[in-house]
């Protein structure tokens, strides 16, 4: 028997985020599972020229925003009954960031959209999704959009 406790939904907000969000939701409805919703803050911001403390700032400012954001998308879809716990990672490569977080969380599933931000469109998989895909340990499920 299939017992799924913890999913966890990489989030990018991206309508590939939002559809494997959708999905994470039903299973989580059906397993009367815990949702984690995860956002992975690269060291992307330009803080040349800034200060230390500035810096610092920048990155905690991106931080509170993308929070923001994602406590937002976990109150998008109204009466669930699904409890949501919404997280921010800081590492330079999103792959190993969920990964990480996956394992130390005990997650049971990972439900994520088959592109992300980076888009392109000809690959069968994006490379995070398929980054996951091969190196997590627990179930990964790929959503992708219907054909129109």
């Amino acid at each position: 028997k299939i017992m799924i406790k913890k999913i966890l939904v990489p989030y990018d907000f991206t309508n590939f985020a939002d559809l494997a969000f959708e999905n994470a939701l039903e299973i989580a409805k059906k397993f009367e599972a815990k949702l984690y919703l995860l956002t992975v803050v690269g060291t992307d911001v330009d803080t040349s020229g800034m200060s230390f403390e500035r810096a610092q700032e920048a990155h905690e400012e991106k931080e509170a925003k993308a929070k923001e954001d994602l406590i937002k998308v976990s109150q998008s879809k109204p009466d669930h009954g699904v409890d949501i716990s919404v997280n921010i990672v800081h590492t330079s490569s999103t792959i190993d960031g969920i990964l990480s977080f996956a394992a130390n969380n005990g997650i049971d599933l990972i439900v994520m959209g088959s592109h992300g931000r980076s888009g392109l469109k000809k690959l069968v998989l994006g490379s995070v999704a398929s980054g996951v895909v091969t190196k997590a340990l627990c179930r990964v499920m790929i959503v992708k959009p219907k054909k129109e």
